[in-house]
């Protein structure tokens, strides 16, 4: 998967070895980022219905994967519902 520059990102991750993160950081302490499968992963993904995620580092922290845009997101004091 590629990750996505989006309208709302605000911010970036980087890591050695690793490309530049597009991220938000809303104002209810979440860290958002957008991946897009290829046609490859596409296909794969219809044949198992897997998705794998990989945490490096000693704890796993919360997380939520989705296929919609997370709701209750709190972009500069508003919902991002609002705009």
């Amino acid at each position: 998967m590629d990750p996505v520059k989006f309208k709302h990102a605000n911010g970036e991750l980087t890591a050695p070895g690793c490309g530049k993160l597009p991220i938000i950081k809303t104002k209810d302490n979440c860290i958002v980022s957008c991946w897009k499968m290829s046609e490859e992963e596409k296909k794969r993904f219809q044949e198992t219905g897997e998705v794998w995620l990989t945490v490096i580092g000693l704890k796993h922290p919360p997380i939520c994967m989705s296929v919609e845009k997370p709701f209750g997101m709190v972009i500069d004091g508003k919902d991002e519902e609002e705009e």
